[in-house]
């Protein structure tokens, strides 16, 4: 049995997450204790609870200790591998969509046919990213591995109230190929979604012109910037969402509205945001880089990335893959970023 302590390193959910898709990949065992222990909320609670319950229905998985509070959980699976199908996932609150399909993912791209699974709850909501960074700079970064997935939204969830609907395809992907991302003076102009939900499109039109303003002063081009006022939505909210491609990469910047916070802040937040990646020309964000690394170490030999810095979650991520298959890694700092290398395990369902 693989034995995970789950307040190592970032010591949050995302641990939790990934230990349960790794452990459904392999078909072995996995405990989790002292799970996210050092949270004023500690245990596991309600968005946390709807991707171990799908990972296990997916892999037919006796789960102990899955309820609200639980501090450790045992999880058995009893198949590895999947079939295609149809699924549907209702989180039940403003839980995010987009943690739950990060999680998810790794898994359902080891079906044996196409997979399509619809997922309601949250899409833009604090501390997760929003669902057009998951799909202009996440998904494209996965597909550079090998991971054939689309996704479309359907409706706008935001926070208290969630509702929103994502949809998804993914196709069997696996034996996934090594990921090589390295700094360029190649970056195209920048792109991005400005959007309302239940709100004047005036909003949106503020928030893409300030974004603008600010790149454009720091001499990035602008491309187009769509204002999306029409997308059904389940409460009120805002939000913006700019990437650009840098080299072989994608990187990416967000901000979300809150009563009180002028548009214009929201809309230079993001572009500020995205200025961190653009200004040392690295080809994968800090917010991204963790997400790459179970793909990474997944596949077979040497994968490599630059990003601008390392966070506790990508040296969780790192560290646990490395604890769970035995992929090996190296994180080289420079002046200007880093460069994360990681040596996979070659996996095949």
């Amino acid at each position: 049995m693989i034995e995970i302590d789950g307040s190592f390193g970032e010591g949050g959910g995302q641990l939790l997450r990934y230990s349960v898709a790794l452990a459904a990949l392999l078909g072995e065992e996995v405990r989790v204790y002292n799970i996210r222990a050092k949270r004023g909320n500690p245990g596991l609670r309600p968005q946390h609870l709807s991707a171990v319950k799908f990972i296990a229905q997916l892999v037919k998985a006796q789960v102990d200790g899955l309820r609200v509070g639980s501090t450790e959980i045992v999880f058995r699976p009893t198949r590895k591998r999947l079939e295609g199908g149809t699924y549907t996932v209702d989180i039940g609150t403003a839980g995010s969509v987009i943690l739950f399909l990060q999680a998810t993912l790794p898994v359902l791209a080891a079906a044996r046919e196409k997979l399509r699974l619809e997922v309601r709850g949250g899409t833009s909501v604090r501390w997760s990213p929003p669902y057009h960074y998951f799909e202009r700079v996440l998904l494209p970064l996965f597909g550079k591995a090998g991971v054939k997935t689309s996704s479309r939204l359907v409706r706008h969830g935001f926070y208290p109230e969630g509702g929103g609907v994502v949809q998804v395809a993914v196709e069997p992907s696996y034996p996934l190929q090594p990921l090589r991302l390295e700094k360029s003076e190649d970056i195209s102009s920048v792109q991005g979604v400005s959007y309302v939900g239940n709100l004047p499109c005036e909003i949106a039109v503020r928030q893409a012109s300030s974004a603008k303003a600010v790149l454009e002063r720091s001499g990035y081009p602008v491309g187009q910037i769509v204002h999306d006022c029409d997308t059904p939505s389940v409460g009120r909210g805002t939000g913006i969402v700019l990437w650009a491609r840098v080299g072989e990469g994608v990187v990416g910047g967000d901000s979300l509205g809150e009563k009180g916070k002028p548009a214009e802040k929201v809309g230079a937040e993001a572009a500020e945001g995205l200025l961190k990646s653009l200004r040392l020309r690295v080809p994968v964000d800090p917010h991204a880089a963790d997400n790459l690394v179970i793909y990474m170490s997944l596949a077979s030999g040497e994968s490599y990335f630059e990003t601008s810095e390392s966070t506790l979650h990508l040296e969780t991520a790192l560290e646990l893959c490395r604890q769970i298959l035995g992929s090996e890694y190296r994180v080289d700092k420079y002046p200007d970023g880093i460069k994360v290398r990681v040596r996979g395990v070659g996996f095949v369902p």
